[in-house]
């Protein structure tokens, strides 16, 4: 139960601080997603990493200001 009050808490904390609704907050963020590929001749693994869209990092911005 505490676990659900605490997702309630920082749900509505992203609301207030970013205008937006969750559900818009997660779609937005699951556009951002890193891969891995696997070099099968060296067996390297390599990382690619996705930028955040122009949306999400005004999203970011309004939810972590600058000092």
């Amino acid at each position: 139960m505490l676990i659900c009050f605490v997702a309630l808490v920082v749900s509505k904390h992203i609301e207030l601080q970013t205008g937006v609704s969750i559900k818009r907050f997660i779609d937005e963020s699951k556009k951002i997603v890193d891969g891995q590929l696997l070099n099968q001749i060296t067996n390297k693994v390599v990382i690619v990493k996705a930028e955040p869209t122009v949306k999400m990092k005004e999203i970011l911005q309004k939810l972590f200001p600058p000092h």
